[in-house]
């Protein structure tokens, strides 16, 4: 029986160990049971290849890549997880599995589907028949680099019972998880109709092929855009983050402490800055209930927050956290080991370390905690909660921990509670809080879709939620979705009609955002960048924001050199480098603008080991060799650039385009306009090529009049294009019009909505040489 879809072979391919498949034969009656189940979802038959017998399973002399490539070939890959499954030994892993995700990035709907809802989701759906061992949790997730979700058939109990269920149960109510295997069954089925529905709507585009929102050279990585904000006229408050392929965007806080003891019974605990520093780990769950799983995490961000507020405490926010764990090879949503826990809190820096544990059962929990001396490793000082963590009830819990832990440390007089209220920054409903935990967790992987949709149920439930509108905000702006500039602005506006419900480093933050993108105000932008700068901040993404600013709203590279170099700086002493290689773009850049050539190379190659196919590295890298003089050296880069080019199948116009980006960046403006100007005649009806050229006939001053006329052309066709009027305003005020080019240019930054540093300047400029003709 052939797929539904023409090409493929099957619709679902079921791969499992032939070990799980003994005894009661589970694997075989969950594939008879979804048959019947799917006959009664679908109106058509769906094919699934299910391999029984253990004798027709492929052997060591047959071709396996040959084989596996009929057999693989399906819409939906469901592998049966269990103790075993996760083993890179095991044939299913190897002759499966892997494979499957190869082919799926290659062919031509992608591993991912964007589902008819909104929601994407993969075309791997994992059924889990055991609780898995964080080890394998970690390498599913660094196979399938997403976070992993399963639909869950275990059966658990509070005496130790770890199991798949069974479609009989004796006593079904004993079972922890409280998942009955019907229901789990119609669960596989929907989420097999969302998936093939969603792959017949969406248009057939490999992983490789599909292109990023703004950006014309698809895979090769090399956007369509230049090196001032005057030429990118669809700017966002994050143009270089277009195609991010690494996460980041929490907050860490370090705020100054006052020493207020005359003895300090603290002191080797403390920082250098004389703070005490702590990590907060992800806490156990020992309920026995894994749709409380989500509390690790939750718990842990709750008290990073809470004692993040305190001007006298260090506290390693969530970034930091993922990062240091991340580094080290462990799962940030995953508990760990005391010993891992010890060795995360030294990679991060912090003297003390918070660990946890949560256990119970309906209506009462019990939250345990510990906090450890990192450099001894001893407990020193314990506590624990009670309450209902499924109730609004989980807030007080957090809310009490935290009081808890810094009236011990005696930082306040013991009366004085926690300055951040979890009542007011966070909602009531622990649904609403575990969408937003599942939402931030997608935002920290770069699943920034999925991570706007569970952030966005969060909202749903709780619409007084300021945390999730700001956080909606920041996955729009670093998402590559379409359309993304309006929803960035709309919930950075809610957000901030809420700020004072948020911490004080979220609403500095904030409002830079709000300064940058809604209320333009310079004066207000610099004043927060200064304010997130004297914080003490040691989040890369942070710093790497402030770097953004500079270059993009003010001109001033040297700052942003410097934000970009503390970047550096956090990454040796985390030992190890950036992995998200669009911070390699914005040094780069901001460095050829200075004309530090030299340093773009290292830079470069630094960022080209992160990611090979970065072609806009590439494209800065010839910037520096053309820079430096060394002809040699940038004919090299150049070809490399036109073999990325053809292997995407890009024209020669855009080609040519590149090339002129490239020199652009290396102020080469007689090359720029060469290169503009070939891009411009092999497509002249492309109002972009057309730009190129105008911006650099005029901005060189290479030839005004020229320029003004192409300006004038486009205008008596498009009157109302906002960058010609710039551009004719700027050429009559360079022919010596100042008036009526100033009357332009006033026009176009009113229908502007952003704030750009070349129009204000010109704009000045003009007004400056008017005055001037006053005073003669």
């Amino acid at each position: 029986m052939a797929s539904l879809i023409p090409e493929y072979n099957y619709d679902i391919f079921i791969s499992y160990r032939q070990k799980d498949n003994k005894g009661d034969r589970w694997v075989s009656e969950f594939v008879n049971a979804l048959k019947v189940e799917l006959e009664a979802t679908f109106k058509e038959d769906i094919s699934i290849f299910f391999d029984e017998n253990p004798h027709d399973r492929l052997q060591e002399t047959y071709n396996v890549d040959k084989s596996l490539e009929g057999k693989l070939k399906c819409l939906i890959f469901i592998p049966i997880l269990s103790q075993t499954y996760c083993d890179p030994q095991c044939y299913a892993w190897q002759c499966e599995f892997l494979p499957f995700i190869r082919m799926a990035e290659e062919d031509r709907f992608g591993k991912d589907v964007k589902l008819r809802n909104g929601n994407v989701t993969s075309r791997i759906l994992p059924v889990r028949i055991h609780d898995l061992d964080p080890e394998d949790i970690k390498l599913f997730e660094k196979e399938t680099k997403s976070v992993i979700r399963t639909l869950d058939f275990v059966f658990k109990t509070a005496t130790g019972v770890n199991r798949p269920v069974r479609a009989n149960e004796d006593h079904p109510n004993d079972n922890l998880n409280k998942t009955f295997y019907r229901d789990q069954i119609n669960k596989v089925a929907n989420a097999v109709k969302e998936i093939i529905m969603g792959l017949q709507t969406e248009p057939a585009v490999s992983e490789k092929e599909k292109t990023r929102h703004g950006d014309k050279y698809q895979e090769a990585g090399i956007e369509d855009k230049k090196p001032e904000p005057e030429r990118s006229f669809n700017l966002t408050r994050r143009r270089m983050y277009s195609g991010m392929t690494f996460i980041a965007l929490l907050i860490v806080v370090i705020l100054f402490y006052p020493r207020i003891f005359k003895r300090d019974k603290f002191e080797n605990i403390r920082d250098p800055e004389g703070k005490i520093s702590i990590a907060v780990m992800p806490f156990e769950n020992h309920t026995g209930d894994t749709t409380l799983n989500w509390f690790q995490r939750g718990i842990s961000s709750l008290i990073i927050n809470g004692l993040g507020s305190s001007g006298e405490l260090a506290v390693r926010d969530d970034q930091t956290m993922f990062e240091a764990m991340e580094s080290m090879d462990q799962v940030f949503t995953a508990s760990i080991s005391p010993s891992v826990a010890r060795k995360v809190a030294e990679k991060s820096r912090a003297e003390t370390y918070i660990t946890g544990s949560y256990q119970g059962r309906k209506g009462l929990f019990r939250i345990l905690v510990n906090l450890v001396d990192t450099e001894s490793g001893k407990v020193i000082w314990t506590n624990k909660v009670e309450g209902d963590l499924e109730s609004p009830e989980y807030l007080s819990l957090a809310d009490s921990l935290c009081n808890e832990i810094k009236d011990y440390l005696e930082i306040k007089a013991l009366e004085q509670k926690t300055d951040f209220d979890f009542r007011d920054a966070y909602t009531k409903s622990p649904e609403a809080y575990r969408y937003f935990i599942e939402g931030v967790d997608l935002v920290l992987t770069s699943e920034y879709e999925s991570a706007i949709n569970s952030l966005k149920k969060a909202y749903e439930i709780d619409s007084t939620f300021t945390f999730a509108s700001f956080y909606i905000a920041l996955a729009y702006d670093f998402s590559n979705l379409s359309d993304r500039n309006e929803p960035v602005n709309l919930w950075t506006q809610k957000a901030y009609n809420a700020k004072e419900r948020l911490p004080i480093k979220y609403q500095n933050w904030l409002g830079l955002w709000y300064a940058c993108l809604i209320s333009l105000n310079p004066e207000e932008m610099i004043r927060y960048c200064n304010l997130l700068e004297k914080s003490g901040i040691e989040s890369r993404i942070l710093w790497f924001d402030l770097g953004v600013t500079y270059v993009d709203f003010f001109h001033q590279y040297d700052k942003a050199i410097d934000a970009f170099e503390k970047v550096e700086k956090i990454s040796q002493e985390r030992g190890n480098d950036w992995k998200y290689d669009r911070y390699y773009n914005g040094y780069c850049e901001a460095l050829l603008m200075t004309e530090r050539p030299k340093e773009v190379t290292k830079i470069a190659e630094i960022g080209l080991m992160i990611n090979p196919d970065n072609g806009w590295l590439k494209v800065l890298k010839g910037s520096s060799y053309a820079m430096l003089g060394d002809t040699i050296a940038t004919g090299e880069m150049i070809s490399e650039i036109k073999l990325i080019l053809e292997k995407y199948n890009q024209s020669k116009s855009v080609e040519e385009s590149v090339l002129g980006n490239m020199y652009s960046l290396a102020k080469d403006s007689i090359k720029t306009v060469e290169h503009y100007r070939k891009a411009y005649n092999l497509d002249p009806e492309n109002l972009s090529r057309l730009q190129d050229l105008v911006w650099s006939l005029i901005r060189f001053e290479i030839n005004i009049e020229e320029g003004l006329e192409l300006c004038q052309k486009v205008l008596d066709e498009h009157p109302d294009l906002t960058w010609c009027l710039w551009m004719k305003g700027l050429a009559l005020h360079k022919l010596g019009n100042h008036s009526e080019g100033l009357v332009l240019m006033k026009e176009a930054d009113e229908k502007y909505n952003a704030y750009f540093k070349y129009l204000k300047d010109d704009i000045q400029e003009a007004e400056k040489a008017i005055a001037s003709q006053k005073n003669n």
